[in-house]
């Protein structure tokens, strides 16, 4: 356990935190700019007494040793500068091998361009070393790459270093000083950004735009996404930032491979008749014009259909889950042309929707792009899909009587049961938090659900049980439906916590054990002999039990269990 650091707020494997050092509080990510720094932490390895500081040298060789200190040092981590694989891979075996409340330093790698990326990786504290080296060698270092120097008609750059600076025939230690303070600058520049889209949940937008500066970055990014475990237990359930989805790299984020991963594994089964529908830019759909007129027409028929929206990066949407996040707060660029790639991740996630329930008619009310999607996915299945729309558009009157016509056949010819369609947002929105079949457990008799769209709130046998909330797209229980859920014995999504009444905040000093499945922002239970409390977790399940310090649930009800 550390003494020394605390991680404040998350934004996947990136942190904001601080580190208590030599009485001062250093914010991180930090620079180690003075040599002071660098020489009190070099001491530090040795002495231990105050900061508890610990070298790996070789990722691959720290096995099942317990590293226990306050900061790591990941040994030599210049030799990874242009190793986009091996650098990857240390500091996922690094920062997966020692506690998550210790900063992870990396001396000697950091600069403008990739700063952003080794901190979305897990990266804590960087310095100036290869700025500087940078500057010796001739160049100047932007978030985009690197320039010489002497290549360049002085320097092209506005920054307090390079501002109203004329140094076309100064002596080249007047031009090494100039470049190595402007190094540096746009160094801290950086930082500031970085600080910043932690803060507001949108590093890996950042990230994104920053890593077509140089292949080696844009390789370094896609073999992160390779490692989909890491990144996943480390993402939150829900953030309130909107997911720009501005490049092909948008459709391996986390949190888009677990919304389709838990929509295939954890969601009721399905059948009868299934309606496909295009997305819209305005989320959730439902309140977009163009779902508007569809919807309306075929109003009357909902209770016996099942609604799911077609969209690049997310996938197939269930209707019911149309506000849970990323479906519910997303963007993209829309030009009305799909890459190959984005229709071959739609395919495939309508191909693995459709076999995994049983529909007996499948309605496309599409055009475009989607209906190609569509026939390829249909081929594939050997099922049959009828469409709507043929030239006028979907929106078109023509379109819109024909797909009233066939919806209204399809439910008479299958008959399929009717169904409350505002109970669907709340019994996919708890399957999909909690596990499938969850939503049973919870709603025992016959639910009532009151509320406008999308604030849901569900009361059965009498007694409200959960709430659908607007802001995150989540349900949040009653301690009610808290009981419900674990029954006669606790199970997932449970936090233990020591014999305390928990109010407020829940620290991970005071947490027995957790579930290792619960993420930041989920609903989790937190329990003790004498007492049952409700909340949303602020850190992952295996971090709440491996942490000495930080926030782990902030609580919302308590009561006697």
């Amino acid at each position: 356990m550390t003494r020394q650091f605390e991680v404040t707020l998350r934004d996947g494997a990136a942190r904001l935190g601080k580190l208590r050092w030599k009485e001062r509080e250093l914010t991180t990510p930090h620079i180690l700019e003075s040599k002071e720094d660098l020489e009190l932490l070099k001491k530090a390895v040795t002495d231990n007494e105050e900061l508890r500081v610990e070298v790996v040298s070789d990722p691959d060789d720290i096995g099942s040793r317990e590293i226990t200190a306050d900061v790591v040092i990941l040994g030599a981590a210049l030799r990874f500068e242009r190793d986009p694989r091996g650098l990857s891979r240390a500091l996922m075996s690094v920062r997966e091998s020692i506690n998550p409340d210790a900063a992870l330093y990396t001396p000697a790698l950091a600069t403008p361009a990739n700063l952003s990326m080794l901190v979305y990786a897990g990266v804590d504290l960087i310095d100036t070393v290869l700025p500087e080296v940078k500057a010796r060698e001739g160049f100047v270092l932007y978030t985009d790459g690197e320039d010489r120097f002497d290549e360049t008609q002085g320097f092209p750059c506005v920054c307090s270093a390079c501002l109203g600076t004329a140094v076309d025939n100064a002596a080249i230690e007047q031009r090494i000083a100039r470049a190595s303070e402007h190094n540096q600058v746009a160094l801290r520049a950086e930082l500031s950004r970085v600080r910043r889209h932690i803060g507001q949940g949108t590093l890996r937008e950042l990230v994104e735009g920053r890593c077509r500066a140089t292949p080696v970055m844009t390789a370094f990014l896609r073999l992160l996404d390779e490692a989909y475990p890491y990144f996943e237990r480390r993402a939150p359930l829900v953030r309130t930032a909107t997911l720009l989805a501005c490049s092909q790299e948008s459709l391996n984020r986390a949190e888009i491979l677990r919304f389709n991963e838990r929509v295939i594994s954890r969601l009721t089964q399905r059948e009868g008749i299934l309606l496909l529908l295009p997305c819209s830019a305005r989320k959730p759909y439902s309140r977009s014009r163009s779902h508007k007129v569809v919807l309306e027409c075929v109003r009357a028929f909902r209770p016996f259909i099942n609604e799911a929206i077609m969209t690049s990066p997310i996938g197939i949407v269930p209707r019911g889950l149309e506000v849970m996040y990323p479906a519910g707060n997303y963007d993209v660029p829309v030009t009305g042309k799909w890459t190959c790639d984005e229709k071959e991740w739609v395919r495939g996630r309508l191909i693995e929707f459709v076999e995994v329930n049983s529909f007996t008619t499948v309605i496309a009310h599409v055009d475009g792009p989607y209906r190609e999607i569509c026939d390829e996915a249909a081929a594939m299945l050997d099922v049959d899909v009828v469409y709507s729309v043929e030239d006028e558009g979907v929106l078109s009157p023509v379109a819109l009587q024909r797909l009233e016509e066939m919806v209204k056949d399809a439910v008479a010819a299958h008959s399929p049961k009717r169904r409350d369609v505002r109970f669907d947002y709340i019994r996919d929105t708890v399957d999909y938090q909690f596990g499938k079949s969850t939503s049973a457990r919870i709603f025992l008799s016959a639910p009532k659900v009151r509320g406008r769209f999308p604030t849901y709130y569900v009361s059965d046998g009498g007694r409200r049980v959960a709430t659908l909330v607007e802001k995150y797209g989540t349900c949040a229980l009653t301690v009610e439906g808290a009981r419900r859920y674990i029954g006669k014995r606790a199970s997932q999504y449970c936090v233990w916590i020591d014999d305390f009444v928990p109010k407020g905040t829940v620290f991970a000093i005071g947490v027995q054990r957790a579930d290792p499945v619960i993420r930041p922002f989920d609903e989790v239970i937190v329990l003790n002999d004498n007492t049952i409390a409700v909340g949303r977790a602020l850190m992952s399940g295996w971090e709440m039990q491996r942490s000495n310090r930080g926030a782990a649930v902030a609580v919302r009800h308590v009561e006697d269990r």
